[in-house]
């Protein structure tokens, strides 16, 4: 039988037991309270040398805690919070004072009341123009001579550029525009703006199609031009008749621009088509006459590089846009558009209206920029600690705009990963991927994975562009998985190539292979939408092109893996898109495609003392310098099959079964089936496909 007696009494305290010391069972003893350790009497004890100094550093580490805290106050109130009281600050100040080994303690002054203000409590400046839409944000260190200067309106037809000889023919040919747009002249800068709207607007019937087009397959996706501000101010510029009488130069390129983009989206025309060329041009000689910095220039940025990216050659578009993008985000800076005007200590106090045009056009730039950034592995250009400008509000807190620039916060982070030099932390990888994992889900459920493809997304106008603006956020939810296990991705295999699931980091394995199956289907549905629009946006086959390569070098590099055969039927699945649409990137990517089926059909790891890397450079697993060659200009190709009847393919989700696979025969002739994406589809019932599916 247990004796319920009360607990000992302890004889000492723990500190004193250590110590050999006489307690005097008064909890604190003196002995703890005079060596400043009254916090862990009786039962704690130190164990380690320098007591001391470990505790005055724990001391001085939680002052400087305090400290932040009490900046991050100051940072979120307007006006002097009571907890800010000078008088609460002298304990910071002691430590500062008693952390500083030059001085001796006989000459430490006292502290001052303002000693605690921090540069960033500096006061940040905004200056506005006579128009808003022009600004200059200045921070806190920069030079008051500068934040005193005038900044000068965008120029407009009340003092046109003074005209130079007209001996110089007017032309619209690209070749004349092939320098970049401001602060380098153009060569037909001498062109007034009269002339420039007499040769080049089109009739307001053509440009009211060419303007809704637009806005049918742009502005599902960004809201750089939002209908409502087109009708209220780009179109009076050009087609009213009491505004156009003083038009702002600006305001003429942006409606030049979107109609050049509607061009090239016209389907009943061919793919980068004479107008939308001159339409370009046209919006390009504005941009000449004024290249003052203003929000309407960083829209004019920001569909000028719309235009380079779709419509030509994918890879050296991209290169001719960063300098632009560039120069974009600098504007951006100037204009502080990445600072809130509502937000920041001292408030600018700008109307909801212009402080909610701010927002949206700095986070459809910036997204670009991150995006742009991740692409071509450099540095995004304004980072995440210097951005307080908030996601602008939609109807409600689940459109999928709002979606798309929280989700470039992540991309963000992932682009810090990427390019700093001190290696990346598996655990800084894990904690990312979760970021995704919860922002995947909590999307609302029409934009979520879990709607299935319905037949109404090709007949409902309002269903398409859910569908649209779904497979648009996924693609890039998955893109972003991609990019960022892909270099523990490229590891796996090197280290285990008999099977890479082996490894301790499989889930990156794993996440890159259904990252790459999310991609393959998510563009074939795409396809399915609007095949002759998706082929001529660069970004889908982009991301499709990535996926591929990764499944082509898991195929090459782990042909014994469990997963071989089904990461082999998704790299056909990708590859088959590419042909169908008659891409250019396929040649690499069949070429890839039949080393994939080599060496799975060979049984065994056959690649130990061959050097082909060209899967593994692709991904980027090592160094490479490579010489560029001097090609000729391309002639006029014969346009694609897409370009004369849309691509009808669909793909059911189903994850692939390793077990279900039989042997893959090679596919050397470009007209034999390749799989169930590449069958003839005319005549093609769809409805009864998608009741098979249960999609209906």
């Amino acid at each position: 039988m247990q004796k319920s007696g009360k607990a000992k009494k302890p004889l000492s305290c723990g500190e004193c037991r250590r110590l050999k010391l006489k307690c005097e069972l008064v909890f604190p003893c003196a002995h703890c309270v005079k060596r400043g350790l009254a916090s862990i009497c009786p039962d704690g004890e130190l164990v380690n040398g320098s007591r001391r100094v470990k505790i005055l550093a724990s001391t001085e580490d939680l002052h400087k805690k305090i400290a932040a805290l009490e900046e991050a106050l100051k940072a979120a109130t307007s006006s002097q919070h009571p907890l800010l009281d000078g008088a609460l600050y002298a304990n910071r100040e002691e430590v500062h004072t008693r952390q500083s080994t030059n001085k001796p303690p006989s000459i430490t002054t006292a502290p001052r009341p303002q000693d605690h203000l921090s540069s960033s409590l500096s006061f940040n400046q905004l200056t506005l123009g006579e128009d808003p839409h022009v600004s200059r944000y200045y921070g806190a260190a920069s030079s008051v001579y500068l934040s005193k200067q005038e900044i000068r309106s965008p120029v407009g037809s009340q003092s046109p550029p003074p005209k130079l000889s007209s001996s110089h023919p007017y032309s619209t040919s690209p070749l004349h525009f092939t320098d970049l747009f401001p602060p380098l002249p153009c060569r037909d800068a001498h062109h007034d703006l009269a002339e420039i709207l007499s040769r080049y607007l089109p009739a307001e019937d053509v440009a009211r199609a060419l303007a809704d087009i637009y806005f049918d397959t742009f502005a599902w996706y960004t809201q750089i031009v939002q209908r409502s501000d087109w009708e209220r101010y780009f179109w009076p510029h050009a087609y009213d008749s009491i505004t156009r009488a003083s038009p702002k130069t600006q305001h003429i390129a942006v409606v030049f621009l979107v109609l050049s983009l509607g061009a090239l989206m016209d389907l009943t025309k061919p793919p980068q088509n004479e107008i939308a060329r001159d339409l370009f041009a046209a919006a390009r000689a504005c941009l000449s006459l004024d290249p003052s910095h203003s929000l309407t220039f960083v829209r004019c940025i920001y569909l000028y590089g719309v235009y380079l990216v779709n419509g030509g050659s994918d890879t050296s578009q991209q290169d001719a846009f960063w300098p632009l993008l560039r120069m974009a985000m600098g504007v951006v800076e100037s204009l502080g558009l990445h600072r809130d005007g509502r937000r920041i200590p001292g408030n600018w106090n700008l109307d909801e209206e212009h402080a909610t045009e701010r927002r949206t056009i700095f986070w459809e730039i910036h997204n670009w920029d991150v995006l742009q950034s991740i692409g071509l592995g450099r540095t995004a250009c304004i980072p995440d600690y210097a951005i307080d400008c908030l996601v602008p509000e939609g109807d409600h807190e689940t459109t999928f705009h709002c979606k798309a620039y929280a989700l470039t916060k992540i991309w963000s982070r992932i682009n810090e990963l990427l390019v700093r030099i001190r290696p990346t932390t598996y655990a800084e990888v894990s904690e990312i991927d979760q970021s995704l994992a919860d922002f995947q889900r909590d999307l609302p459920h029409h934009l979520s994975p879990a709607v299935s493809p319905s037949l109404l997304d090709l007949t409902d106008n309002a269903r398409r562009k859910e569908a649209f603006q779904r497979t648009m956020l996924l693609l890039y939810i998955n893109e972003a998985r991609l990019t960022l296990h892909r270099g523990w991705f490229v590891r796996i295999l090197k280290e285990y190539p008999q099977e890479p699931l082996s490894s301790s980091h499989k889930q990156s394995y794993l996440a890159c292979l259904e990252a790459c199956r999310a991609i393959v289907a998510l563009v074939r549905n795409m396809l399915v939408l609007q095949g002759q629009l998706v082929q001529r946006r660069w970004h889908f086959f982009f991301h499709l092109f990535s996926a591929c390569v990764c499944l082509a070098a898991a195929a090459i590099r782990a042909p014994c893996s469990s997963l071989a055969r089904a990461v082999l039927s998704e790299l056909e699945a990708g590859v088959s898109l590419f042909r169908m649409t008659g891409r250019d990137e396929y040649v690499t990517l069949e070429r890839l495609r039949l080393k994939a089926v080599r060496a799975i059909d060979a049984g065994r790891l056959s690649l130990e003392n061959s050097t082909e890397t060209e899967d593994l450079d692709l991904l980027g697993a090592r160094t490479v310098l490579r010489r560029a060659s001097v090609t000729q200009p391309r002639g006029t190709e014969t346009p694609a099959p897409w370009a004369q009847a849309d691509v009808v393919i669909f793909d059911n989700f189903l994850n692939a079964n390793p077990d279900a696979f039989g042997a893959i025969p090679p596919m050397d002739d470009n007209d034999q089936m390749l799989n169930a994406a590449t069958l003839d589809w005319s005549g093609f019932d769809m409805e009864a496909f998608m009741q098979e599916l249960g999609a209906v």
